[in-house]
């Protein structure tokens, strides 16, 4: 029995008991500390003709437990005796249709179950399911099946909006008593070695993810000075004990061990008046774009600050706007008002907005942190090695901080960071299990920014940073409102993160559609109108086949697209609606012609 069933009180409801010896069990074990509700499919007629179900349900009921009999599971809403109030946990063991029935049915069994449970279950209860070894379909079962083998549970939960939290396996010496019955409906038992048991929980509502609804803000507003008001700058605040706040704060203290440090904030503009190539576009109407111009008085925006964007087009179109790519936009604005002198370390961060292709590591808004140290020439060496053994002594000052809390972390490197040359710049890589690039040392000789000084500017992804020390796999989880996620680090102290959605299922669909031969298909507009339809669920497209048409000079391209949630439950038919929203929209906006 786990340690929640020892500490607190629950209302315990077990369906599909075959002779209630589970029940018997858990009841003793809890010392009548849980409200247990034991039932059945079998009638009670046939009940009392077990002579061992029918003395455990006697015993059930000596010790104040309920039972009840021709309960069937995937009905439980049916049941008015079971309706009347909520249960904190919904047990399933070794559920079975009987006799020799396929996957299917048994599919079938547990998705009906899952769908089932939504009017009895408590808002933050759990359903717990033993399977036989293999059965489940998740990488926690040793051997595996094959997925069409299996009984593929975390997919059957997912149409009622449940997803798996912890596998444990089902240890039956734990549970005096327990005996397995019910071996192809006979009173056989089975063997229950190397059975897991599932533990689900509720997910929230399959919504649009929130980085995905703060650029559609951005971008959909009409005055830029709502912008401004609205935007509260991401997990930066003050209070905030969201671990990228936890991060930038600690990057600051230990660099202040190093050097002197002047802190910034960042009060500059979300909206920038000038294209580059990548960005979330805002279009302003024409009677607002006057309330802008006073805005772009602000923007030194000068195309050498847009290294680590892409190359600038010299044209500026009347009332188009964009969400700002870097911190990087205003360096100017940041020197003048912070001026940064030889050996002072100037430190701000914010929001920055870039469209990307999908992958779990690039994300389409992200923290970025910005560093600035002044040197004069002939120190440029001596300012350049300190600047780069200060952020190698922070990042891995933490990450080692982190190891050492969570002692029982296996199979995990050292995480280590190195500088890699490129002429006269240089790359900040992150080192562990693979190399990840987290950011950029941009080197500004004197003369180029001020007659006398030179500047040193680090240019960092905190988002990247956190989800290499933390171990998040998936840039979307730092966005997520699911309260297990923020509950983890409410202490303030930054540590390994514990995934709460196990195996999300995947979904597999492709696309195919002609463009003109004489036409350039823009993969990151493609990518980011996929990231958009499916609400942040697309996690990667692959480029499958590519042709070209001698008759009609048209290119052919196939895409597969592969859908899953982070930390929501994503079922088969969801993923199939956005597939087919996506193709709607590729024709609307990219002018496609679909295969």
């Amino acid at each position: 029995m786990d340690r929640d069933l020892q500490e607190k009180t629950f209302t315990l409801l077990l369906v599909g008991e075959g002779n209630f010896s589970f029940s018997a069990s858990l009841c003793d074990n809890s010392h009548q500390h849980h409200h247990i509700t034991a039932t059945c499919y079998e009638s009670e007629d046939i009940v009392r003709k077990q002579p061992p179900a029918w003395s455990n349900v006697q015993h059930l009921r000596s010790k104040g437990a309920v039972v009840h009999f021709g309960v069937d599971a995937t009905k439980l809403h049916a049941c008015a005796f079971l309706t009347d109030k909520l249960y904190d946990r919904i047990i399933f063991n070794f559920p079975h249709c009987g006799r020799k029935a396929g996957v299917k049915k048994n599919r079938d069994l547990l998705s009906n179950f899952f769908l089932s449970c939504a009017d009895v279950l408590s808002p933050c209860g759990e359903i717990h399911v033993a399977l036989c070894q293999g059965q489940g379909g998740t990488p926690a079962d040793h051997p595996r099946r094959e997925w069409h083998n299996s009984w593929q549970v975390v997919a059957m939960a997912s149409p009622a909006g449940y997803i798996l939290t912890s596998v444990v396996p089902f240890d039956s010496d734990k549970h005096y008593g327990y005996q397995s019955t019910g071996y192809r409906s006979q009173e056989k038992s089975f063997h229950v070695v190397g059975a897991l048991n599932h533990v689900f929980t509720r997910s929230l509502p399959l919504e649009n993810i929130t980085a995905l609804q703060l650029i559609d803000k951005l971008t959909s507003v009409q005055d830029p000075k709502c912008i401004e008001a609205e935007e509260d700058r991401g997990f930066l605040g003050k209070t905030s004990c969201h671990p990228i706040s936890m991060l930038y704060k600690e990057l600051i203290k230990y660099c202040e061990e190093k050097l002197p440090v002047n802190v910034i904030q960042d009060h500059f503009p979300i909206l920038c008046g000038k294209d580059t190539c990548r960005l979330y576009y805002v279009t302003l109407s024409k009677d607002k774009e006057a309330s802008q111009s006073s805005c772009d008085k602000n923007l030194h925006f000068h195309e050498q600050n847009l290294w680590s964007v892409g190359s600038a087009h010299a044209s500026h179109t009347p009332g188009l706007y964009h969400l700002r790519p870097s911190l990087l936009c205003f360096i100017d604005d940041i020197t003048h008002k912070s001026n940064p002198g030889p050996g002072l370390l100037t430190i701000g961060s914010g929001l920055v907005f870039r469209k990307s292709l999908i992958s779990p590591r690039t994300m389409p808004v992200y923290h970025e942190m910005l560093m600035l140290l002044g040197y004069h020439e002939n120190t440029s060496k001596v300012q350049l090695q300190l600047l780069m053994d200060t952020i190698k002594y922070a990042i891995e000052s933490i990450a080692a901080s982190i190891i050492s809390v969570d002692k029982e972390k296996t199979g995990y490197d050292a995480l280590g960071v190195k500088f890699h040359q490129k002429n006269k710049d240089y790359t900040i890589v992150m080192t562990s299990n693979c190399d990840q690039i987290i950011g950029d040392i941009k080197v500004v000789p004197p003369g180029d920014q001020y007659k006398e000084l030179g500047v040193l500017i680090v240019d960092l992804n905190l988002d990247l940073i956190a989800m290499n020390i933390l171990d998040i796999q998936d840039w979307r989880m730092l966005w997520t409102e699911d309260e297990r996620f923020i509950e983890q680090f409410s202490t303030h102290h930054l540590r390994t993160f514990q995934n709460f959605s196990l195996y999300p299922p995947y979904y597999i669909h492709d696309i195919s559609f002609w463009i003109d031969g004489d036409s350039i298909f823009d993969d990151v507009e493609f990518h980011t109108i996929a990231l958009q339809i499916s609400k942040g669920n697309i996690v990667n497209i692959q480029l499958l086949d590519q042709y070209e048409n001698a008759e009609t000079g048209k290119t052919g391209l196939c895409y597969r697209m592969t859908y899953q949630s982070c930390d929501r439950a994503l079922s088969y038919r969801s993923a199939l609606e956005m597939q087919l929203l996506l193709r709607d929209e590729l024709q609307r906006s990219l002018q496609v012609t679909l295969r």
